[in-house]
């Protein structure tokens, strides 16, 4: 079976409720993304045989022509006709997934994963950053009392969660000043137009190049202030993913076929699972997904360089991490994660792995993990090599999957 080998993983910034990219079309975000794929690689748009999109609001009448509306506006053929992918907040990286099966399998050889944040509230499931009001829908609701048992069961509390969730914006800060974020972050030019829908409608002058809703300056003491979304619990609207606007992409192509396409690989995929669990209480959602996947390939923990989460809550990190036996501040959201950065629904998946993809490369480690809870039962993840670094000397005992080999490093990123 073929490789699959991901190509210029690149994302727009985050843009908060209300921001400049709240009016912005789905689908001129997504043509952002694809645009900014098609140059930074280097690929003739004519070998790109499909496009996987990510993209879950079916109240909007674009969305299931989203993946061939933005093949067009970046200047693909007719002839690639996209598909729309769908599993929760893990949508983006099941679009990388599904991409890949098709490149492993000899369906296509060139394939390009997208994912969209394409509602204004996405479906009811967020918060406002600093303040906001949580959602009453059921399910999300069963996932917020999930966190509280999960605080309670691993004896969690306020001022460590709230601790938590200031790191995740002082490290997304960092990267910021550091410029960690200027190779994968592409500017998104917007209009105060929500309906246009060209290029010709957009002011190219009027760009948002970062993050917005990254709060450098937050502090525990701010934190403190606000009320938890439960009685007498530990979450907060702070301590807890806010919805963002936003997009990512990338190119997955079989890794025969690169020299002939004259690409450059940033890493590949290892291998991937979606699991659950039949516990109702103190569930840890993306820890089955996460022990499948290193279990069926030959890893453990000590063998990843990184580890990226998504953050819906700092409680569920934090369990993560004393389940795994880590320490947040090493290897864990580096850059920061969902708390600062937001949670593009559509695209959160694809983000992460972006995100994640070129500080491995920054950092010359050899593999990454991406998990995901995609409820408070069940998860995604997705385990990643470089393509970059040297690989090590010795295959992990027990792997099946092409040869790969770890790299027992130790963590090198403080917060």
């Amino acid at each position: 079976m073929r490789r699959a080998a991901i190509v210029a993983p690149v994302r727009t910034p985050g843009g908060v409720a209300g921001g400049a990219l709240s009016g912005m079309p789905p689908e001129w975000l997504a043509t952002t993304v694809l645009s900014a794929v098609i140059d930074r690689s280097g690929i003739d748009p004519l070998r790109i045989e499909d496009v996987a999109m990510a993209c879950i609001d079916p109240r909007r009448p674009t969305v299931p022509h989203l993946s061939r509306l933005a093949a067009r506006g970046a200047g693909l053929p007719f002839a690639v006709p996209g598909f729309l992918t769908d599993r929760r907040g893990g949508s983006g990286l099941q679009a990388v997934i599904t991409a890949a099966m098709m490149v492993q399998t000899g369906a296509a050889d060139v394939v390009v994963a997208g994912g969209v944040e394409c509602s204004s509230d996405a479906g009811g499931a967020q918060y406002n950053a600093v303040g906001g009001q949580y959602s009453r829908d059921p399910g999300h609701r069963a996932d917020l009392v999930n966190a509280e048992e999960l605080a309670r069961h691993y004896g969690i509390g306020r001022a460590e969660a709230d601790e938590f969730a200031v790191a995740s914006h002082r490290r997304a800060a960092r990267a910021w000043r550091q410029g960690a974020f200027a190779a994968e972050v592409v500017p998104v030019g917007v209009t105060a137009d929500p309906y246009a829908r060209t290029t010709a409608d957009f002011d190219p002058g009027h760009r948002i190049a970062r993050d917005e809703g990254v709060r450098a300056d937050l502090t525990t003491h701010t934190l403190a202030n606000l009320r938890p979304l439960l009685p007498r619990g530990v979450v907060t609207s702070a301590n807890m993913s806010a919805h963002r606007h936003g997009a990512a992409a990338c190119l997955v192509v079989a890794e025969d076929r690169l020299d002939e396409l004259g690409l450059t690989p940033l890493a590949y995929l290892v291998g991937w699972a979606a699991a659950g669990c039949d516990s109702d209480i103190a569930s840890l959602g993306a820890a089955p997904a996460v022990a499948k996947v290193l279990g069926r390939n030959g890893y453990t923990m000590d063998d990843l360089d990184l580890i990226e989460v998504s953050e819906g809550f700092a409680v569920e990190v934090l369990a993560l991490a004393r389940e795994w036996d880590l320490d947040p501040a090493d290897r864990l959201n580096v850059n920061g994660s969902s708390i600062a950065l937001g949670n593009p629904v559509g695209a959160t998946g694809l983000r992460i792995m972006t995100t994640m993809l070129h500080e491995l490369e920054r950092s010359g480690g050899h593999y990454g993990l991406e998990a995901i809870a995609l409820g408070h039962d069940h998860g995604i993840a997705a385990l990643f090599e470089s393509a970059v670094a040297a690989p090590p000397a010795a295959p992990p005992r027990g792997a099946r999957f092409h040869g790969v080999q770890p790299s027992r490093r130790a963590g090198r990123h403080r917060a």
